[in-house]
């Protein structure tokens, strides 16, 4: 099935690759409840749009980080707070904004200096680190950090491999697209797209690995 004219290749290659590593992070790997706070770094690229958008869907707080220049846009996505994502001190304020607790759930994908400003801004014991992008450099942690300095999950998240080793996952987080497209909770998705995301959906679920390949370059 074609992608509607008026959308560009990256909108719809947006639909297979950034709305479904947003849900990934907040569903299935990162266990996203309603009223709990998420910290969303990078929110006004194109997956941190996606999950800022379905984090207010989940009926979480979501603190965002991003460059003044791009805050309104984050706002206008339903963002409780946006940060200077360049601001030195990122842990402190979202430890200032959460009373001291923490996020309960950080998506990172900032990496470098920024990936330590997530684990001290995670809730400790039980605050969950998703990191699916490197964009500011590696960033280590050793086993003695997480024993005393942050007592936190950290979870790696690259939807290649989700597809690839957990294709039902992968399935079923376009199942969940598809029906929140359909439903118009956000977006106006044409129905032919709608279209599209049932049958990658349906490739992944039934078909196995190889297929999923070929439904998604027939989404594309």
């Amino acid at each position: 099935m074609p992608v509607p004219a008026a959308w560009t290749a990256e909108q719809a290659l947006g639909l297979v690759v950034n709305w479904p590593t947003a849900l990934a992070a907040l569903k299935p790997l990162g266990h996203i409840a309603t009223g709990e706070t998420v910290l969303v770094h990078a929110a006004a690229g194109a997956t941190g749009q996606a999950a800022v958008t379905m984090a207010k869907h989940c009926g979480a707080t979501v603190i965002a980080t991003a460059s003044p220049s791009k805050h309104e846009t984050v706002l206008a996505l339903g963002a409780d707070h946006v940060l200077d994502s360049r601001d030195g001190d990122l842990a402190a304020e979202v430890l200032r904004l959460t009373g001291g607790a923490g996020a309960d759930l950080v998506l990172e994908s900032a990496g470098g200096a920024t990936f330590n400003a997530s684990l001290a801004a995670a809730k400790p014991v039980t605050g969950r680190v998703i990191v699916y992008g490197v964009a500011g450099g590696e960033a280590a942690i050793t086993n003695w950090e997480l024993v005393y300095k942050h007592q936190v999950h950290i979870i790696g998240l690259n939807i290649g491999v989700l597809i690839q080793a957990a294709p039902q996952i992968f399935g079923e987080l376009m199942g969940d697209l598809s029906a929140l497209i359909a439903a118009g909770d956000w977006g106006k998705a044409p129905s032919t797209l709608f279209g599209n995301l049932l049958a990658v959906a349906g490739a992944v679920t039934l078909a196995g690995h190889h297929v999923v390949g070929r439904g998604l370059r027939n989404a594309l």
